[in-house]
């Protein structure tokens, strides 16, 4: 019999320590790395981390501790 892990033991965004978002939301940003600037045209810059799904997940995957 295989043992079938519960969703929140994945490596998900849900359970990575890079991971924040509002607890209703289904999107998060991710803070593994500094925002990305973004050019909006006309001179003007943004800045902005990556929005990922809770249920996406990367290579760089850092489980949260309590």
């Amino acid at each position: 019999m295989v043992k079938k892990l519960p969703a929140d033991c994945m490596p998900a965004c849900q359970s990575c320590s890079f991971f924040k978002a509002d607890p209703k939301e289904e999107l998060g940003f991710c803070y593994r790395y500094p925002p990305k600037v973004m050019h909006l045209g006309e001179g003007d810059f943004d800045s902005l981390f990556p929005v990922v799904a809770r249920d996406e997940w990367c290579g760089e995957f850092h489980r949260f501790s309590n």
